[in-house]
């Protein structure tokens, strides 16, 4: 009599695979930080250790071969960051700010409506940085915002 083993990896990675892919149709294009930590939320975790982020990027990395999921870095000061999309959908989606962090919004976003508010009120930093204020419907820019949008600035207007 032989046992049969079951690949209990795969079917993990599977799921995985199922609920990133649900957040990013939701949520994305999304940044990798954000789609780690809602999956680990919606699946009960309180806290994303790096354990469960390896497993999770274990199963991304299956998704980035078969094209499942594309995958982009984010423009970051330490290039660490990644970006996720479906193949069905826009690399660039500019959004509500909703429930997101500043930190949360992917570089391509913020340099998108930059871009375009720099029609409307030219290519001063000062202005840019106000005006995206006013159009993400912050009271201010959030604290450490200004090191980020320089990043962009520089990447898209400057």
């Amino acid at each position: 009599m032989t046992l049969q083993m079951m690949n209990t990896s795969d079917e993990f990675d599977d799921q995985i695979i199922k609920g990133l892919i649900e957040i990013i149709a939701i949520e994305g294009p999304i940044l990798t930080s954000r789609a780690f930590n809602l999956y680990a939320k919606k699946g009960g975790i309180a806290k994303l250790t790096p354990t469960v982020s390896k497993r999770i990027m274990a199963a991304l990395k299956k998704a980035l071969r078969t094209k499942d999921i594309l995958l982009e870095l984010d423009i970051s000061s330490d290039k660490s960051i990644g970006l996720l999309w479906l193949p069905s959908m826009q690399k660039v989606i500019p959004r509500e700010y909703g429930a997101r962090g500043f930190s949360e919004i992917p570089a391509s976003e913020l340099g998108e409506v930059m871009f375009e508010l720099a029609d409307e009120v030219g290519q001063q930093k000062d202005q840019l940085y106000q005006k995206m204020v006013e159009v993400y419907g912050l009271g201010q820019l959030p604290k450490n915002a200004s090191p980020r949008l320089d990043l962009v600035y520089k990447e898209y207007i400057a």
